[in-house]
């Protein structure tokens, strides 16, 4: 599973569920933490975002802006992942 937490994904220990998490505490040491739905996208699908111009947010929202952020206030792949 991925967050998104303080301007950064980050990789929770395999088999944790979102459950576990809120059940930890997790959440309330860190309110900022948003879950990431889906996996991360590959370098070739990055790439072929940066030659169209445009690209999904974390949370699947197409056609933003590679350097932007959704109408969630998320930001692209290329932006969380520290691409741009």
């Amino acid at each position: 599973m991925l967050v998104y937490r303080s301007g950064r994904i980050r990789k929770i220990k395999a088999g944790l569920t979102e459950a576990d998490l809120r059940a930890s505490g997790y959440f309330d040491r860190h309110p900022d933490t948003i879950v990431v739905k889906g996996r991360k996208p590959s370098l070739r699908t990055l790439e072929r975002w940066v030659s169209e111009g445009s690209c999904e947010a974390i949370d699947g929202c197409p056609q933003i802006e590679p350097d932007g952020h959704c109408e969630h206030g998320l930001p692209s792949w290329l932006l969380a992942l520290g691409y741009i």
